[in-house]
C-alpha cells in the first residue's frame, strides 16, 4: 500500500510501515507536425533523452508523432527547445503539463491505498496524527491534548509523529513554518517545503489558494485550507485521491474543477489518448441566429413570491453530466463527417453515433461511482462523505466544457448541454401541468410542483423523456419564496418547511456570512417557531412570538448585552486595499488584517461605519449600534416576509399588455 509519493527524475513512495522505495522515472512527452527529422536530428544529440517514432492518438485522430523519454525536471528545457525549432508555430506538444506523480503512479500501475480501485474501497487503518494551533504557538492541541509550552509541544509533535502515516491540521499551512522552524534548532529534522500559491476568479468570485506546507513522506491535510476535506472528510479525501492518482496533500488543495480534469486526465493516460499542452481548437463559425440562440444558458421559471403550501420538490441528478453522457456530448462528435448522426435543431448542431465520445465516455465512470454513493448513502456515512465531493466534481464538470483551456473543453460541448437543458425542463413543465401541477418556480435542474397529481408518474414520464434520472427532493407542507430588490421573485431565496420537519433555507441572511451571528440566532429562533406552523393559516397565531423575538435581540444590541461572538462578521477581500475606491469598513477591515490578498476572508467586527472604523480581533468594548441594528433589520424583513406578504389575486399575462 502507497501512503504518499514525491520527487521527479528519481521518484520515492512510502507505505503505512514507512518504508520508502526508489524508482526511477523517465516521463514521456509526444511531439506531431511536418518535418519531424527536424526534431529528431536535435534530440539525438542529448543523451538523456530516448525518442522513437510512432503511431498515438488524441480524441481526435491518429497521428504520427516522435515519442520523447526523458527525466521530469527537463521537460520544461526540452518543449522551449522543440518551439523554438519550430519557430513557435509547426509542432504540438502532447503530454507535457502532466502531474508527474499522476503520471507515474497511472504508468506503473500503482495506487494510492491499496490497489483495490473498486467502487466499495476501505480505508486500511492509518496512525493520524492530529494538530490544531488554537492561538497561534502558544496554545496547540496535539491528538486531544492542550500544550500552553512550545517546547513541551514539540516534544509531543515529533515523537508521535515518526509513526503517523496522515497529518490532520487546523492552522498547519499558517503556523508550521515557524513550528518546523523552531524544531530544526532543538534538534528536529524533517523534510519540508511550501507548495505554490494563487489568486483566481471563479463564477464570478474571487478566491485565493494561500499555499501549503508539505512534509516528505507524511501527507499533511489542513482543514482549514482544504475544501475537498470539509465536503467530504477522510472518505472524500481518498475517494479524490484514488479517482485522480493524486496524492493526498495535492487532492486536498485542488478546487473540484481541478479535481474532474485530474480525473480525465488519469482516464486518457490509461486509455493512450495524448493530451495536448496548448488547446487549439477554435470556436466553430456561426451565423447571428444560431449564436444567440447558443448563448442563452440554463432556463430559470421566476417564482411570484408568497407563501405556497403541498409543493413537491424535484431534481434531475447530475442533469448537466448526465446530458453529456446520455447524448455522447464531446469535442470529437459534434458537427464532423459521420454515417449516424442526430441533429440538435435549435442550434442545427449534429452530434455523431458512429463511436462513443471521449467526455462522455469518462464521465459515465464517474455519475455511475456517483449515483452508486448516492443509492447508499443515507444507510452508510462513509458513502454519504463519498458522494458529497463527487457532487461537487460532476457539478462542475459541466463549466469545464465552456472553459478556454481546459483539455476536453468545446463551447459548442457547452451550448449542446444547455440547450438540451431548457428542452429538457420546458418539456417537464408541461408534463407536470398535464398530470394537474402547476411549476411555481423552477432552476435548471429542479422544478417545484404544486397540486395534487401523482408526483411519481409525472417523475416517470419526465425520465422516459429525457432519458435522465429523477429524484424526489422533499415535499413541502410550506414554502416561502422571497422577493428580490425590485420586488420580482428572487431565484434562490426560500425557506420552507418539509414533511420531516426540517427546513430548506437558501439565500437568506442565516446563509449569509457577511451578516453578524447575532442576525441568524434571531432567524434560528424564529425558524424553531415557524417549525409549529402546518398551514399557512396558521402564521398568523405565531406573530406576537417571533415580534418578541426580534424585539430581545434589538434589546440585546442596545443595551450592549451580546458577547464578541454575535458581532462578529467575514468578509471575502476582492483587492488589495489601496485598490478599494471606497474608503469603508471593508477597505479597513482587510488593511488591518494585513498580508491579506485577493480570496482570503478576513473577520472583522464593526466599531463606527461612518468613518470606517473596525477592528478584526476582539471588540473596543465599543460597536456601532446603528450598523447592527440595521443589519438585524435586514434579517427581519426576511424571515417575517411571511405575515407582509399579500397574495396577487390575478396576474396579467405578456399578450394582456399588447394594446395593438
Amino acid at each position: 500500500m502507497i501512503v504518499d509519493s514525491w520527487g521527479g527524475k528519481t521518484i520515492y513512495t512510502i507505505d503505512e510501515h514507512k518504508k520508502i522505495k526508489m524508482w526511477n522515472y523517465d516521463h514521456t512527452i509526444y511531439v506531431t507536425g511536418d518535418r519531424l527529422e527536424r526534431v529528431t536530428d536535435e534530440i539525438d544529440l542529448v543523451p538523456w533523452i530516448k525518442w522513437k517514432l510512432e503511431d498515438q492518438r488524441d480524441i481526435f485522430s491518429s497521428k504520427k508523432v516522435v515519442s520523447i523519454s526523458l527525466p521530469a525536471n527537463k521537460i520544461s528545457d526540452v518543449i522551449l527547445a522543440i518551439e523554438k525549432i519550430g519557430s513557435f508555430r509547426d509542432y504540438k506538444v502532447y503530454n507535457a503539463d502532466i502531474n508527474v506523480i499522476q503520471s507515474f503512479m497511472i504508468k506503473n500501475n500503482l495506487h494510492f491505498f491499496g490497489d483495490d480501485g473498486g467502487m466499495d474501497f476501505d480505508i486500511p487503518e492509518l496512525n493520524i496524527l492530529e494538530i490544531k494551533f488554537i492561538n497561534a504557538l502558544d496554545e496547540i492541541e496535539i491528538n486531544g491534548q492542550l500544550f500552553t509550552n512550545l517546547p513541551s509541544s514539540l516534544d509531543y509533535f515529533f515523537s508521535n509523529m515518526k509513526d503517523a502515516n496522515l497529518i490532520i491540521s487546523e492552522g498547519g499551512d499558517k503556523y508550521f513554518s515557524d513550528f518546523f522552524a523552531i524544531a530544526r534548532t532543538r534538534g528536529y529534522a524533517a523534510r519540508t517545503s511550501r507548495s505554490r500559491e494563487r489568486t483566481f476568479t471563479s463564477y464570478g468570485r474571487i478566491s485565493h489558494r494561500s499555499s501549503g506546507f508539505i512534509i516528505y513522506g507524511i501527507p499533511h491535510v489542513d482543514r482549514n485550507t482544504s475544501f475537498i476535506f470539509s465536503e467530504g472528510g477522510l472518505e472524500g479525501l481518498t475517494t479524490i485521491s484514488k479517482i485522480t492518482s493524486l496524492t493526498l496533500f495535492h487532492s486536498a488543495r485542488i478546487t473540484p474543477g481541478t479535481a474532474v480534469s485530474s480525473y480525465e486526465v488519469r482516464k486518457s493516460l490509461e486509455k493512450g489518448i495524448m493530451i495536448p499542452l496548448y488547446k487549439d481548437d477554435h470556436e466553430m463559425i456561426k451565423d447571428l441566429d444560431t449564436f444567440i440562440s447558443a448563448d442563452r444558458g440554463g432556463l430559470y421559471l421566476q417564482p411570484i413570491p408568497g407563501i405556497y403550501e403541498k409543493v413537491h420538490e424535484i431534481d434531475f441528478s447530475s442533469m448537466y453530466p448526465s446530458i453529456i453522457v446520455n447524448y455522447n456530448l464531446s469535442p470529437e462528435t459534434i458537427n464532423v463527417k459521420c454515417n449516424n448522426s442526430w441533429r440538435i435543431e435549435d442550434l442545427g448542431y449534429d452530434i455523431c453515433l458512429d463511436k462513443r465520445g471521449t467526455l462522455s465516455e469518462f464521465l459515465s465512470d464517474l455519475l455511475e461511482l456517483r449515483l452508486y454513493y448516492k443509492s447508499k448513502k443515507n444507510s452508510d456515512e462513509r458513502y454519504r462523505r463519498r458522494d458529497a465531493v463527487l457532487k461537487w466534481l460532476l457539478l462542475t464538470s459541466f463549466g469545464y466544457t465552456g472553459y478556454k483551456n481546459a483539455k476536453f473543453g468545446r463551447i459548442e460541448v457547452h451550448e449542446s448541454i444547455t440547450c438540451l437543458g431548457r428542452k429538457i425542463l420546458t418539456d417537464g413543465i408541461k408534463i407536470a401541468e398535464d398530470e394537474g401541477f402547476k411549476a411555481i418556480h423552477g432552476i435548471v435542474d429542479s422544478l417545484w410542483l404544486q397540486g395534487n397529481g401523482d408526483v411519481h408518474r409525472v417523475m416517470k414520464r419526465i425520465e422516459e423523456m429525457s432519458r435522465l434520472k429523477i429524484s424526489l427532493e422533499g415535499f413541502y407542507k410550506w414554502i416561502v419564496f422571497l422577493p428580490a430588490r425590485d420586488g420580482s421573485g428572487a431565484l434562490n431565496r426560500y425557506f420552507g418547511l418539509m414533511e420531516n420537519g426540517k427546513f430548506k433555507v437558501r439565500g437568506i441572511e442565516l446563509r449569509r456570512t457577511d451578516f453578524p451571528s447575532i442576525c441568524k440566532k434571531m432567524q434560528e429562533d424564529i425558524l424553531k417557531v415557524y417549525s409549529r406552523v402546518s398551514t399557512i393559516e396558521k402564521f398568523h397565531e405565531h406573530y406576537r412570538e417571533i415580534r418578541e423575538i426580534y424585539e430581545s435581540y434589538r434589546d440585546r444590541i442596545i443595551n450592549g448585552r451580546v458577547e464578541d461572538s454575535d458581532l462578529k462578521l467575514s468578509i471575502v477581500a476582492t483587492r488589495r486595499p489601496e485598490y478599494y475606491k471606497v474608503n469603508g469598513i471593508r477597505k479597513r477591515a482587510v488593511e488591518k488584517a494585513k498580508n491579506i490578498g485577493p480570496g482570503d476572508k478576513v473577520s472583522m467586527f464593526v466599531i463606527d461605519e461612518r468613518k470606517g472604523s473596525v477592528d478584526i480581533e476582539n471588540l473596543e468594548n465599543r460597536y456601532d449600534k446603528n450598523y447592527y441594528l440595521r443589519k438585524l433589520e435586514m434579517a427581519w424583513e426576511s424571515i417575517s416576509y411571511p405575515f407582509r406578504h399579500q397574495p396577487i389575486i390575478r396576474q396579467m399575462s405578456i399578450e394582456e399588455y399588447d394594446t395593438d
